[in-house]
């Protein structure tokens, strides 16, 4: 009878604890299963301008190892990469924000890739839309074209405008003209544009750009590669 009763015994306890480690390892892969991220911080379709702060939050964080971010600039790839393990997760860690003026006006997008705890179950992510308007000048390079044969003088000639700013002061205040990354000269009013004698610049490809500044400090810029021929000499540009 004794050992009836510790066979019936063990063998309930047995399939008790059985019972409870079934029950953990289904909600957890139900958990899994159920794992979704949202990105809080832009909205997707926001407007932005300044510093922004990039947020997501998962529904069930403590089955998430780590979130993984990326940025994707105005007509660039996914870079800019940051790790956060704390719920809720933020781009740069805790309180830090992106400058969106470090980059152009334009569509841009925020992934987070959330891996889970548990190895066999697959990473999820979420990307979200957003357009960056700092009101930074638009500024292009007309003349000479880009990848252009010139030989003796030639016309650098720039389209230069501010849209608007942050503040209520639009305006440009500035057309910085490089050759080669030498200050080779400065415009403050239109129309925009400079000779450029590519005799005195060695044979061979030498790049252009042009920075415009408007009244808040903003910047933009555009480049263009020439080929100068054989016939010319070298032209030493202060490089700042």
């Amino acid at each position: 009878m004794k050992k009836f009763t510790l066979i019936l015994f063990f063998s309930f306890s047995f399939l008790i604890s059985t019972s409870l480690f079934c029950s953990s390892a289904e909600k957890e892969m139900i958990i899994a299963k159920d794992l979704t991220v949202q990105i809080i911080s832009p909205k997707e379709g926001e407007r932005v301008h300044g510093n922004i702060a990039i947020e997501a939050r998962v529904n069930h964080p403590e089955a998430v190892r780590y979130c993984e971010f990326y940025i994707q600039e105005p007509g660039a790839k996914d870079r800019y990469s940051w790790k956060d393990y704390t719920s809720p997760y933020s781009w740069g860690g805790d309180g830090q924000t992106l400058d969106t003026t470090l980059f152009n006006d334009g569509q841009a997008s925020v992934v987070a890739f959330c891996f889970p705890k548990d190895s066999q179950s697959a990473m999820f992510q979420k990307r979200i839309y957003f357009t960056i308007e700092n009101g930074k000048p638009v500024v292009e390079i007309i003349s000479p074209e880009d990848q252009a044969m010139i030989n003796g003088k030639t016309l650098v000639r720039v389209d230069a405008r501010d849209p608007k700013g942050i503040k209520s002061s639009p305006g440009i205040t500035g057309i910085y003209i490089y050759v080669n990354g030498g200050l080779y000269q400065k415009l403050t009013k239109p129309p925009y544009h400079c000779s450029l004698e590519t005799c005195l610049l060695c044979s061979g490809f030498h790049s252009i750009r042009v920075v415009a500044e408007d009244s808040e400090g903003l910047t933009n810029s555009d480049i263009i590669i020439i080929n100068v021929p054989p016939e010319g000499t070298s032209l030493q540009t202060e490089k700042k």
